[in-house]
């Protein structure tokens, strides 16, 4: 709970001896950085996670890098702008492209390479000690920092560390934020300047109210699919874009759901990412008679844009089955290039240095979100989105492998440093009575569980990798009925799930009427009209 003392009373506040306050929703890359640079202006901040540690989060499970600049090669900002631009499609926002190709470098130095201010990642580095960069696909130059094959978690509790020790940040576990408060909820100009939260650890409720407003950084909306590279539990289940929708703030490009080309399929199994590294250093798609196959579809092979792979995998596991090889290279450095994928597959009776990986694509990043500027500006006043959550316009149609970290590292220490900390003002709680019953939470929490089972599979056969405009009109129908009862669970008790649920239907619901509306293909967002199926399929 919170650390704050609580009171019952409504509108009393806690003192932070005339500090601006800020409420940070997430505990990942975008949700630190921001916390990290507005504390460091002497903004007092307050991170909520909705799990029972901080560094439960997307963020975390990164597998492959974060960009940065290569001093070695003749790299450059706009290299990296090209770059993005061309696996974005050209649907990218070039002024985001730009900002984030010229100040991502620099951001990395400052806060992941500065353990006295920030915190210093112990990026893999080579023998005279240089850092070593990597190339992934559709990347132009090698740029890309990296740990092992699990970069996330290194720069995820690097930066977790980092807040945990600063004293005016101060974090709050097991905390679900449902709703947004408005100044004037009757109002169409009023501003947002707090949260509803239930903490479901104790099944307690209350608002919490800062001078400066809410920032938004609690990750994408993958995990409402049926197959996804996602962590499970209350992870990706679209709570910013949700948020959002709620106060009207206006949502862009969710229609682009990127899915990665190589999730690991094994029976009975939930998907497991495959990083695009694997790719980057040289493994090979092959169909089920083992010929190498990526090239039928692009002159790029493996490192053609994700958007092209993903349906080259989806059409030849239809065939027969799409596998990932790397047994080409040394056993030795592939156990020590790749540990974690490595010791994954072995406790599956699979060794990735003699085996073929059985592959298929899964739901693995958001290009949209919740519309936002420079500065990660909402449309709604006192709003601002960072990370997965938000849609700065960068991707495009389609993501550029590891700008994700970068992004919301760039735009969190943009928000930090452009708050007005001439707005203070303590933060004031207000508890809440919540309705809790046993029995009535069990029901829920079934019913929960059964809607989102059902949610997923509709999302992945209805706006899933190819999308028809009949397929798409009948899932809003349905998610449309969906969401009448999860609000309606919502509305009888709260429970992690029925938040879950309720944030699930709302977001899976803006995702098909995009697809519906959107009749382009482009990017990750491949539609055909009904009479083009129906020829494929013949």
């Amino acid at each position: 709970m919170l650390t704050l003392r609580r009171l019952s009373t409504s509108s009393r506040a806690f003192s932070t001896s005339s500090r601006p306050t800020l409420i940070v929703v997430g505990t990942g890359v975008a949700g630190s950085s921001t916390a990290l640079k507005a504390a460091s202006n002497g903004v007092k901040v307050h991170m909520l996670n909705s799990s029972s540690h901080t560094t439960n989060c997307n963020s975390y499970w990164a597998q492959g890098g974060i960009i940065s600049r290569n001093p070695s090669s003749d790299d450059t900002s706009d290299h990296l702008s090209n770059d993005i631009m061309n696996a974005g499609v050209n649907l990218n926002v070039r002024e985001a492209v730009e900002q984030l190709s010229k100040l991502g470098p620099e951001r990395v130095t400052e806060m992941l390479l500065n353990e006295k201010e920030y915190a210093s990642i112990p990026f893999e580095k080579d023998s005279q000690g240089e850092l070593k960069y990597t190339l992934e696909a559709a990347h132009s130059h090698p740029r890309i920092l990296y740990w092992k094959d699990w970069t996330g978690k290194a720069i995820t509790e690097g930066l977790a560390a980092a807040c945990e020790k600063h004293p005016l940040i101060t974090t709050s576990t097991n905390t679900i934020v449902h709703d947004l408060l408005l100044s004037n909820p009757n109002d169409s100009s009023s501003s947002v300047t707090g949260v509803s939260c239930f903490d479901h650890s104790s099944n307690k409720s209350y608002d919490l109210h800062s001078s400066l407003g809410v920032v938004l950084s609690t990750g994408g909306l993958n995990n409402i699919y049926e197959h996804s590279t996602n962590p499970t539990g209350y992870n990706a289940l679209g709570t910013s874009v949700a948020l959002g929708s709620r106060v009207n703030a206006e949502i862009k490009d969710v229609e682009y759901v990127q899915f990665h080309p190589t999730a690991l399929k094994l029976p009975d199994s939930a998907r497991y990412l495959l990083t695009e590294a694997l790719r980057g250093e040289g493994a090979i798609l092959r169909d089920k008679t083992g010929r190498p196959f990526a090239k039928d579809y692009h002159p790029s092979g493996e490192l053609a844009p994700r958007d092209v792979v993903a349906r080259a995998v989806f059409e030849e596991d239809t065939k027969g089955g799409a596998f990932l090889d790397i047994t080409h290279r040394d056993s030795e450095w592939l156990k020590n290039r790749f540990p974690s994928i490595d010791e994954y597959l072995l406790e599956r009776g699979v060794d990735m240095t003699k085996d073929a990986l059985p592959c298929v694509p899964a739901a693995h990043y958001t290009c949209g979100g919740v519309s936002v500027d420079l500065k990660g500006k909402s449309s709604v006043e006192g709003l601002r989105v960072a990370g997965e959550g938000s849609r700065t316009g960068v991707h495009g149609g389609n993501r550029l492998a590891s700008t994700s970290l970068l992004e919301g590292l760039v735009w969190g220490a943009e928000i930090g440093e452009d708050l007005d900390i001439t707005k203070t003002g303590d933060f004031v709680i207000t508890e809440k009575e919540s309705y809790y019953n046993e029995f009535d939470a069990k029901n829920v929490d079934e019913r929960s569980f059964e809607l989102l089972a059902n949610l997923r599979s509709l999302m992945w056969n209805d706006v899933g990798i190819v999308r028809t405009v009949s397929g798409t009109s009948a899932a809003i129908e349905e998610i449309t009925t969906l969401t009448s009862e999860a609000e309606a669970l919502f509305q009888t008790v709260k429970t992690q799930k029925s938040c879950m649920i309720r944030d699930a239907t709302v977001a899976a619901g803006l995702v098909a009427k995009a697809a519906n509306e959107n009749r382009v293909s482009g990017g990750t967002h491949f539609i055909e009209d009904d009479e083009e199926q129906k020829m494929d399929n013949a």
